[in-house]
């Protein structure tokens, strides 16, 4: 690979290590945030974020099937079918993750009893997973808003929207819900929805007004050229 292709690689690829680099470390961050509060605070948090990263791995394989998808529709100049399939991996996302917030929900009493025996851990769970089931639905919907972003080259805004989201609001709300209005571990999962709806609001609205970006048809679709004659 020449400079010229380091140089692709390095301009597409830095994009999407900070996107993803900004969603762990403001979860790790979170984590620390809910071990300031307790022990049975930190459990019940480490509950809800495992059984939420469990649905979240149906959402992040639909978005990788959407790069691939969009992308291949992009490149052969099918604009209105890449959108199609952008919404279509879209609702899907959510779609999923707004059926696993119902079941959380609904068994938010059960579901952390696999994890822990201990009643005040179960209890702790029990109060912030109605939160971290809302949470759900614009997870799954970021998810796969990256992954079409991705598809269509624009790796920066992902990463902008991810910064913004968790550093400017979902963080600072989380500890200032958490901590300064003392609404403990609910406090610190409503600051992380709430920032984590504004990014996928972003990227629906972005997906929406930009969509997947127009190809020469003039240079995709050209027919080959007739075989020279004898």
């Amino acid at each position: 690979m020449g400079r010229k292709g380091l140089a692709e690689v390095w301009h597409f690829g830095l994009p999407v290590g900070l996107q993803l680099g900004f969603e762990i470390w403001a979860f790790d961050l979170a984590t620390l945030f809910a071990g300031r509060l307790g022990k049975v605070e930190l459990a019940a948090h480490v509950i809800a974020l495992n059984l939420a990263s469990l649905c979240y791995m149906v959402p992040l394989g639909v978005s990788m099937a959407a790069v691939t998808r969009v992308g291949n529709l992009i490149g052969e100049g099918k604009r209105r079918a890449a959108q199609d399939a952008a919404w279509t991996a879209m609702v899907m996302g959510a779609g999923f993750m707004a059926l696993s917030a119902i079941l959380i929900a609904v068994f938010r009493e059960a579901i952390p009893r696999i994890y822990s025996s201990d009643a005040a851990v179960i209890a702790a769970a029990a109060a912030v997973l109605p939160i971290a089931a809302a949470f759900q639905v614009f997870d799954g919907t970021q998810a796969v808003g990256m992954g079409i972003l991705r598809s269509m080259g624009r790796t920066r805004p992902a990463a902008v929207f991810n910064f913004i989201g968790y550093y400017v609001l979902a963080l600072p709300l989380a500890w200032w819900l958490g901590f300064s209005l003392k609404q403990g571990l609910p406090g610190i999962w409503w600051g992380l929805s709430l920032g984590l709806a504004v990014i996928a609001i972003a990227l629906v609205v972005w997906v929406w007004r930009r969509g997947p970006p127009r190809v020469d048809a003039r240079v995709v679709d050209a027919p080959p050229e007739a075989p020279a004659g004898p």
